[in-house]
């Protein structure tokens, strides 16, 4: 046999050149690709994928032995005659006969002579241990298996065939005219195994003991029977051969001819892998109730994710209390306005105000927002957003009804909800707005203040030294000494420095509440959009990949 040249690698798993893609065409490190996204899919969701795991470990243990020679499995109930057809195709005793059933306890392998040292790594892979050479031209690319008997009260030799038809490339299905309706061929294996392998035929042995006109009774009989199996076109594709091990090399004519007809080998390894892989990729999807052939699916339709959505928002912003936060937005505007505009009074004022605890308290719209979990609870949000969810859970695969069931618990979708809250909050713009005109204004308060107090000392000092003072005639006043005139200019100046301070932080205040109530009501629906329902899209995603899985490799499986 010639060496095996290197391909690309997969997983740590050197392919052979014959299994990599052709120019335009995938291979199968396309469909391991598949497989191993769908696996990865299948435990998000979880499906159990331990069959799977296994087709993709055999797929590449398989790949690492050589494929000029492909393993063909003789498989049968017990008195069937697997071992009398495998010496009548070699023309001399390769596995022991006996009337004493079952003869066949353990594998045996009727390899050809030139590749028994390349074929030993392989041999050794499916556990076989008594092998036989020939030196058969026309069988140099086949090595034939003769399994144990697969309905034999024996559990050990099931469960011999069980690890090893994972492994082989081709099964020769052997039956005989009393047992081709057994349900231990057609149910137990026929529907498991043919959808995994390309390469197959159902052999009648002991056809010597049929009349004539029964032989062609049979055959059709089985082929309805593969089709009764709802194999669709895999039944069709399986050949039914008959043979009589007894009559020797001429009693296995259809056999032989199915062996001679161009069974080439590396196309049989590959077709078969690319079977199995196709089929454990299937067979996740249908656990989860994908159909790679139809559009797909979301677990939740778009409308109801976009209501469910909007209401659990709208419950969010109700619990944050945005009314509260406008006022807390206008009150801590008002309080920069008086650190910085209302002169030496405003400034003690603003001290007191600050260290007391008010301010925190009323006038920190950052700190009020951080604080959002003490005002109102999530759980209207949460139910808003798991309504629609139960209905999804009712409806969905029995695989993967336990994943969803807990992504829609009120302790993982409250967990989501509160961190988009929490991220929303962090995001918004936490600087109190601020205007070149207060310090002017605190520049005219304080002149104001200093005004009333020397006002204030004229009035003490005249009053107790009775100085002369000018007075000024007030229309209605009659005549005003001048420090009470200097005291009512300068109180009514402060009052309307301090109205004047006032109104404009509290216009300042309000667009900016209104700008912060819109940023942060945005906020936390862009983030409830976002990841209030994270559990559920992880969920999602990975059913979105396991479909893509599937359908991707249903159609390179087409085009290899």
């Amino acid at each position: 046999m010639t060496a095996t040249a290197a391909g690309p690698a997969v997983d740590g798993v050197i392919l052979p050149d014959w299994a990599a893609g052709r120019p335009g065409r995938p291979g199968l490190e396309s469909l391991l690709g598949h497989l191993e996204r769908a696996i990865e899919a299948a435990r998000v969701l979880g499906i159990p994928a331990e069959d799977a795991e296994r087709v993709r470990d055999d797929a590449a243990g398989r790949l690492g032995y050589p494929a000029d020679v492909y393993v063909l499995a003789l498989v049968g109930g017990t008195g069937v005659g697997k071992s009398s057809l495998l010496n009548a195709l070699a023309g001399v005793p390769v596995s022991r006969a006996s009337v004493r059933r079952p003869t066949t306890d353990r594998p045996v392998a009727w390899v050809p002579g030139e590749a028994r040292e390349d074929l030993r790594g392989l041999l050794e892979w499916l556990a076989v241990d008594e092998v036989h050479e020939h030196s058969m031209a026309n069988r140099a690319g086949v090595a034939v298996l003769d399994l144990p008997d697969m309905d034999s009260l024996a559990t050990e030799h099931r469960e011999r065939v069980d690890a090893i038809l994972p492994r082989v490339d081709a099964v020769a299905w052997v039956t005989d005219p009393e047992k081709y309706h057994d349900a231990a061929l057609h149910d137990e294996f026929l529907g498991a195994w043919l959808p995994r392998l390309d390469t197959q035929a159902i052999v009648v042995n002991k056809s010597d003991r049929l009349e004539p006109s029964a032989v062609d009774q049979v055959r059709r009989d089985i082929e309805r029977d593969l089709v009764r199996a709802a194999l669709g076109p895999l039944g069709g594709r399986v050949p039914v051969l008959v043979a009589s091990a007894a009559g020797g090399v001429a009693g296995t004519r259809e056999v032989n001819d199915w062996l001679d007809g161009g069974l080439e080998s590396k196309r049989i390894v590959r077709a078969r892998l690319s079977s199995a892989i196709v089929s454990a990729i299937d067979q996740l999807a249908r656990a989860a109730e994908v159909d790679p052939r139809a559009p797909a699916r979301p677990i939740l339709e778009p409308t109801a994710r976009r209501a469910a959505i909007d209401a659990a928002t709208e419950d969010a912003l109700r619990a944050i209390d945005l009314a509260a936060l406008e006022r807390q937005a206008v009150a801590a505007t008002r309080a920069r306005a008086r650190a910085r505009g209302s002169g030496p009074v405003g400034l003690l004022t603003s001290a007191v105000y600050r260290l007391s605890g008010r301010e925190a308290r009323v006038a920190d719209p950052g700190a009020f927002l951080t604080r959002w979990r003490e005002r109102g609870p999530l759980g209207p949000a949460v139910e808003s957003l798991r309504q629609p969810l139960i209905a999804s859970v009712r409806s969905a695969a029995p695989a993967v009804r336990p994943a969803l069931a807990a992504a829609v618990e009120p302790g993982p979708l409250g967990a989501g909800l509160g961190a988009a809250i929490d991220r929303a909050v962090a995001r918004h713009d936490r600087t109190v707005p601020t205007s070149r005109l207060w310090p002017v204004i605190g520049a005219l308060q304080t002149l104001a203040t200093a005004s009333t107090a020397l006002a204030v000392a004229w009035i003490v000092v005249w009053i107790l030294a009775r100085p002369p003072v000018d007075s000024v005639q007030v229309p209605l006043l009659g005549s005003v000494p001048a420090p009470g005139l200097l005291l009512v200019a300068s109180v009514l100046a402060g009052y309307l420095c301090a109205r004047l301070l006032g109104l404009h932080a509290g216009w300042l205040g309000r667009r900016w509440s209104a700008r912060l109530r819109r940023a942060v009501a945005d906020a936390i629906g862009q983030q409830v959009r976002d990841h209030a329902l994270e559990p559920l899209d992880r969920l999602e995603a990975a059913r979105r990949a396991l479909w893509v899985a599937a359908r991707s490799a249903n159609m390179d499986a087409r085009r290899l």
